[in-house]
């Protein structure tokens, strides 16, 4: 946090919950409240992911061109540089929030998606801070009525057909 956001990182905020309360594979999240009074969420990367996934794809790569694992009509340089380029945007939080931001304003005002505000000042690289939402997993849609679950999945849909 002191890396990105500086040593005085926590007059950010009027409480942070030290304990995560999810984790996945390249961080962690926080809930904290901002000194201005709003409920987020403080993804936090762990120190040294990035080198370590550029260390990790090096060996993959070695490993494949020493063995008779690849496919034939593999491009292993094209796929490892993809691969390489995709993980290095899922370790850019200012990125995804400057995306986050964009996908929030395409859907300003839809009565169904609420996206979370990304609060910049407590956004850098490796920390994203973004409003504190509650809901529930799609996996739990079969508790819902009938016509919610349909208006999820014709959303989906939309989604899905506008790429």
């Amino acid at each position: 946090m002191s890396e990105e956001l500086g040593s005085e990182w926590q007059s950010l905020f009027s409480s942070f919950d030290r304990t995560p309360i999810a984790s996945a594979s390249i961080g962690q999240v926080h809930r904290a409240t901002l000194s201005t009074g709003e409920t987020v969420a403080v993804k936090i990367q762990f120190p040294g992911i990035k080198e370590s996934i550029a260390s990790d794809l090096g060996n993959l790569s070695l490993l494949l061109r020493s063995s008779a694992l690849l496919p034939p009509g593999l491009y292993l340089q094209n796929t490892i540089a993809v691969m390489s380029r995709e993980l290095e945007d899922e370790c850019d939080y200012v990125r995804e929030g400057e995306s986050g931001n964009r996908f929030n304003e395409m859907l300003a005002g839809d009565e169904f998606f609420v996206v979370p505000r990304v609060f910049e000042q407590a956004t850098r690289g490796r920390v994203l801070t973004s409003e504190w939402m509650s809901g529930k997993p799609l996996s739990r849609m079969q508790g819902m009525s009938q016509a919610t679950r349909d208006k999820v999945r014709w959303s989906g849909r939309v989604f899905s057909s506008a790429r």
